[in-house]
């Protein structure tokens, strides 16, 4: 029996308090809606701890951590930062395990006071044995230990691991990602970092058996040889994806005022990502991209993608994107170009690859054609873009049992043919379409295929992946 990770935990608390709870910053409103999240998450033992409220959101409020009578492992500050010593030696008192700082106003701000209550905030929890999380950070997310730092997100886990200085990159890896089928095991927003440092978090990950894929955003950090060392791990057993905030000299400043971080040198990271494998991402809509294309099996074998849409100028566009972001638009061998002219309809189509055909809206033509073009020995990998109209007036039983077996299809010939395949679906911004949206996003993920919602992003992914897999198989060889 191997033991426990020190950082486990963390993870799983059997019982969080919020100190500084207020009806003003736990309800329904805002980021601090901490007792509310931890409902939402399923967390049994919720403890909010004002001196001058005898109830908070229907709990029993308790003027300190002290009083609580049931165990507290982890703790959510949400006081001032002048208040936080003091707090610790209660939550010492207590057995408190973790504390979580949402509380701002440390080393970040630049002020050399603060920079030493931070130091003396640090010493002291080291001396108590209380890991911190933070400061200035949005806390845990994590489906198993019923912890969370948003509303409504999903309770059931995932394989997917996500850290980040930055909570709101959390929440938008979260959010954006669970829409597109993606469920994490862990995700940390970390802050300043002064304890529980990236580098750990990374360590933690690579062995964690509930986590296959690991995401981070980092800012700067101390330990930086401590980083890409763990990240050197990691990236031998997992995949790994790496957002780096501060690379430029405006985003450096902006690093500095942000987490107290010191920025990076570009080509230093890049030549960090390059000798670990770890994948280098320029933005958090990329992040999700990458993840979602681990996650759902959108390797592609090799550069040369078969481009399978449903309208003349998507077809043209997408051959451009597919291009431009250095994969290959091959011309379909001719025995492939009988097959598809046998289930194409003549007007309005193309089949040379883009194959520009209407039999994406057709249950009987769609699986010779991607049969077809999945069989050609000169493609790798597929992407399908799907109409304009998918996504729009999706709302009655016909339509969605007509999408359904569609989304089937696509997911049926990546099985048959052992084939990476990537969905785009354009998704409308109307508001009147955002139930249909959702509802077409799920039953994609649900059927185990990676969502996109323009070729170039697409392509973009498929082209970090297959780098990333061209580099692990070389390794491996070596």
């Amino acid at each position: 029996m191997t033991n426990p990770h020190p950082l486990d935990p963390i993870f799983f608390p059997r019982g969080v308090a919020v100190v500084g709870a207020s009806r003003g910053n736990s309800g329904n409103r805002g980021p601090g809606g901490w007792l509310q999240s931890l409902k939402d998450a399923g967390q049994p033992n919720i403890y909010p701890v004002n001196p001058r409220a005898d109830e908070i959101e229907d709990l029993p409020a308790y003027p300190r951590l002290t009083d609580i009578p049931g165990p507290v492992d982890h703790v959510i500050s949400a006081i001032p930062a002048a208040y936080v010593l003091d707090m610790l030696e209660d939550a010492s008192a207590k057995g408190v395990r973790s504390i979580h700082l949402f509380t701002a106003g440390f080393a970040e701000t630049g002020i050399a006071d603060r920079l030493e209550l931070q130091h003396q905030l640090k010493s002291r929890a080291a001396e108590l044995g209380i890991r911190l999380i933070g400061p200035n950070c949005m806390g845990l997310y994590v489906p198993d230990g019923k912890v969370s730092f948003s509303q409504q997100l999903p309770t059931d886990s995932g394989p997917v691991a996500f850290f980040s200085q930055s909570g709101t990159n959390a929440s938008d890896a979260t959010y954006n990602g669970a829409v597109r089928g993606l469920r994490f095991s862990k995700v940390v927003s970390f802050g300043n970092a002064i304890d529980v440092s990236a580098a750990e978090l990374i360590d933690y990950a690579a062995a964690d058996p509930s986590t296959e894929v690991i995401g981070a955003y980092i800012e700067g950090m101390p330990d930086a040889r401590d980083f890409f060392q763990s990240l050197r791990g990691a990236a031998r057993a997992k995949p790994v994806a790496i957002l780096k905030g501060g690379l430029l000299p405006s985003g450096g400043r902006a690093t500095q005022s942000h987490t107290a971080s010191l920025a990076g040198s570009g080509q230093i990271w890049a030549a960090a990502a390059r000798q670990t494998n770890a994948v280098l991402v320029h933005n958090m809509q990329e992040m999700v991209d990458v993840l979602v294309g681990w996650r759902f099996r959108a390797v592609p074998a090799g550069p040369r993608i078969g481009l399978v849409v449903g309208g003349g100028g998507i077809s043209v566009q997408g051959a451009d994107d597919v291009e431009r972001e250095g994969l290959q638009l091959p011309s379909l061998q001719d025995r492939t170009l009988k097959r598809l002219a046998d289930v194409t309809p003549v007007a309005g189509t193309g089949i040379r690859n883009p194959v520009d055909t209407m039999s994406l809206w057709d249950g009987e033509r769609i699986r010779p054609t991607l049969d077809a073009v999945a069989e050609d020995p000169n493609i790798d990998a597929i992407i399908v873009q799907v109409g304009m109209n998918w996504g729009v007036g999706f709302f009655g039983n016909d339509q969605i049992e007509n999408r359904r077996n569609m989304i089937a299809e696509v997911a049926e010939a990546r099985e048959r043919h052992g084939i990476a395949i990537a969905m785009v679906v354009p998704i409308s911004i109307d508001h009147r379409h955002g139930q249909s949206n959702a509802a077409l996003a799920r039953m994609i993920s649900d059927a185990g295929l990676p969502l996109y919602y323009n070729i170039r992003d697409a392509a973009r992914a498929m082209k970090r992946l297959l780098t990333w897999d061209t580099r692990r198989a070389e390794r491996a060889g070596s």
